[in-house]
């Protein structure tokens, strides 16, 4: 996945070289982390909820899409609100900054763990609550 990211973004900067840099970090490495792992937990949580739901597939994607890009455009101008590990690497290693502690913490720690804590929460709440017939069925 990464190396397909990475092959990606060095095709688009051969065809399109006046296109950006990719995302740039202009917040500080907290708030920058902070930022980022809110963001991908927002977009976790949503995901996995409306995956549990049983409305109709174009709902369900317009739901995603719109949620998605909402983070995205509130996260944009702090971090580029990338929210995706790969691709954040892709545009760091073409711009050659990719060993950074700074783009190892915000793009790659903050949204692995937010998207393990989104998980664990998704799970936990949207857990069915066991009826006395499953627990009489127990013992």
């Amino acid at each position: 996945m990464v190396i397909g990211a990475v092959i990606g973004v060095m095709l688009m900067r051969f065809a399109f070289p006046k296109v950006g840099k990719g995302a740039a970090l202009s917040v500080g490495v907290h708030h920058g982390a902070l930022t980022e792992g809110l963001a991908t937990l927002m977009v976790v949580m949503v995901s996995l909820t409306l995956k549990k739901k049983e409305q109709g597939f174009f709902v369900k994607t317009w739901i995603a899409s719109i949620w998605k890009m909402t983070i995205h455009i509130l996260s944009s101008d702090m971090t580029g609100g990338i929210m995706n590990p790969a691709s954040a690497f892709a545009w760091a290693y073409a711009r050659g900054d990719h060993t950074s502690f700074d783009h190892l913490l915000v793009y790659w720690l903050a949204p692995l763990q937010a998207t393990l804590v989104g998980v664990w929460v998704v799970t936990f709440l949207t857990k069915p609550k066991k009826t006395k017939e499953q627990e009489a069925d127990k013992n």
